[in-house]
């Protein structure tokens, strides 16, 4: 009987962070944009590499930016985010965006991170 607090708590704090894990932690994983729908137009992160043999157009005027990322099947998707983009983004391997998928491009609403 004297042991069963203890049990019960590291049982509790057992419990807490596997749900931590399952629904509050970063994955690392590349992200398969294959797995997202164009008709549905709900804001997802993803994380995905930036196409360094593309180009990235910033037009300040239309506050757009285009640039090109790959996903977890190495296929090539064209990206329309802000103007905005962070400090040193040319240089990112990979990049976490926010936004949805339309037919012919990703639109992202937001970098959320660079890598």
């Amino acid at each position: 009987m004297k042991y069963t607090r203890p049990i019960i708590a590291i049982f509790g704090a057992f419990i807490f962070y596997v749900i931590y894990i399952l629904f509050f932690a970063d994955s690392k994983e590349i992200f398969d944009m294959s797995k997202l729908n164009p008709d549905d137009n709900k804001n997802v992160d993803v994380r995905v590499y930036l196409a360094k043999d593309k180009p990235i157009q910033i037009d300040a005027m239309q506050n757009i930016s285009i640039f090109y990322v790959k996903d977890k099947n190495n296929k090539l998707y064209k990206v329309q985010g802000p103007a905005d983009v962070p400090e040193g983004f040319h240089n990112a391997e990979i990049v976490v965006i926010r936004g949805h998928l339309h037919h012919d491009y990703f639109h992202a609403s937001s970098i959320v991170k660079i890598e």
